[in-house]
């Protein structure tokens, strides 16, 4: 449903992004993943994948909610979330 990367020397595990991914859809019928994707000066990057339930899904609604998490969670970071 999206993916998103954080800058440079930020990061998120799995089970917390798993964690805040859930609350966004209400839901528990979620999957996340993280894959290495290079480096931005010298720091490991990763892209981040987000996958819901596809049905009885307000997806701008679980967006907005899933944005105010990660900015909650990781308040120095920037945040790119896009949809598939």
């Amino acid at each position: 449903m999206f993916h998103f990367r954080l800058s440079g020397g930020h990061g998120i595990g799995r089970l917390e992004l798993l964690k805040l991914w859930s609350a966004a859809c209400r839901s528990s019928d979620v999957a996340v993943s993280r894959v290495e994707s290079g480096s931005v000066m010298g720091l490991a990057a990763h892209t981040y994948s987000l996958f819901g339930p596809v049905r009885n899904l307000d997806t701008r609604d679980v967006e907005l909610r899933m944005r105010e998490a990660l900015a909650r969670t990781l308040p120095k970071a920037t945040i790119v979330l896009n949809r598939y």
